[in-house]
C-alpha cells in the first residue's frame, strides 16, 4: 500500500514538473489578436513633497506607463481620489488618433475609450499639475513580444 501511494504521488509530481513549465510559457507567449486592454488610473501624490520649497505640484498618476500594442481596445478608467474641495485633474493625450481631454473633479471618475490603431510613444498629462503628472502610453506593434 505504502508502495502504491508513493509511486501515485511521485507519477503526479512528475505530471506537475511536466506541465507548469509549460503552462508558465504559454502565459509569457505574446498574443498577435487584438484584446481588450483595460486600465485604472487614478490621481495621486508623492509623499512628504514639499510643493512651494520645490516649486512644482506633487500631484502624479498611479501609471506612468499604459502599454498595448496594436489593434487593441484600451479602456482606461481615470479616478480623481482627491477629497472634496480638492484639485480638478485631467487625463489629456494631445497626439493624434489618440486625442482625449477628459477633466475629472475631486471624488469623480470618467473613462475614455479607443482603438490602437497608431504604434508609437503618446505622452499623457494631467494639464493642471505639470511637470510631475505625467505619463505615456506606448502602442507596440503586432508583431513585437
Amino acid at each position: 500500500m505504502i508502495i502504491v501511494c508513493a509511486a501515485i504521488i511521485v507519477a503526479a509530481i512528475s505530471s506537475l514538473v511536466m506541465i507548469l513549465p509549460s503552462k508558465q510559457n504559454q502565459e509569457e507567449t505574446y498574443s498577435i489578436h487584438p484584446q481588450k486592454k483595460e486600465f485604472w488610473l487614478f490621481s495621486s501624490a508623492i509623499p512628504e513633497f514639499n510643493e512651494t520649497k520645490m516649486g512644482m505640484s506633487h500631484d502624479v498618476f498611479s501609471q506612468s506607463t499604459i502599454t498595448v500594442n496594436k489593434g487593441d481596445n484600451v479602456i482606461i478608467h481615470f479616478f480623481n481620489t482627491e477629497p472634496a474641495g480638492g484639485d480638478t485633474h485631467s487625463f489629456t493625450i494631445y497626439d493624434k488618433p489618440y486625442d482625449a481631454n477628459v477633466v475629472v473633479k475631486p471624488g469623480e471618475n470618467e473613462t475614455v475609450s479607443f482603438n490602437a490603431t497608431k504604434i508609437g510613444v503618446f505622452p499623457y498629462e494631467c494639464t493642471f499639475h505639470q511637470p510631475t503628472m505625467r505619463g505615456q502610453l506606448i502602442v507596440l506593434t503586432s508583431d513585437e513580444p
